[in-house]
């Protein structure tokens, strides 16, 4: 399952703001000793989604080398596998262009429901973006308008 896509969840704060964090290995050995691992950190803020490297000492308190996906065997490895989805709960509005740096749109579908910061109960929006054509190796950014 290692090279299977994956589907990425963003569920907004009442700020409108989302952050999260994805941690890879093999699940075999002890590479992410040497750092053979990927971490990846995910921010949504003021309509643009973004996933940077992230370097950590420690992972679940054992001492790691520091990330490096030049010179990371399991990043070149998965470095083929792709975000097939992301799902945006809580817009409050549709977004008019969804853009993966600025230039290339997105397919997308929005349905209706209430926004981050609501007060009411009830059903909360939802944006599926549909290949959206990035990585989960690679620094990127999705811009919402």
């Amino acid at each position: 399952m290692w090279q299977d896509p994956f589907t990425l969840i963003i569920s907004l704060s009442k700020e409108g703001t989302a952050s999260g964090k994805l941690y890879l290995d093999d699940g075999e050995g002890y590479g992410y000793e040497k750092g053979d691992y990927v971490l990846r950190q995910f921010e949504y803020t003021k309509g643009t989604l973004r996933s940077t490297s992230k370097s950590s000492p420690t992972i679940s308190g054992a001492e790691v080398a520091e990330y490096d996906p030049t010179g990371n065997a399991w990043a070149q490895a998965i470095g083929h596998v792709r975000i097939e989805r992301i799902v945006v709960l809580g817009l409050k509005a549709e977004p008019k262009s969804v853009k993966v740096g600025g230039k290339v749109d997105i397919e997308h579908t929005y349905e209706k429901g209430l926004g981050s910061d609501s007060k009411k109960g009830g059903m909360g929006s939802r944006l599926v973006l549909k290949n959206p054509g990035v990585g989960v190796v690679e620094d990127w950014e999705i811009n919402f308008s």
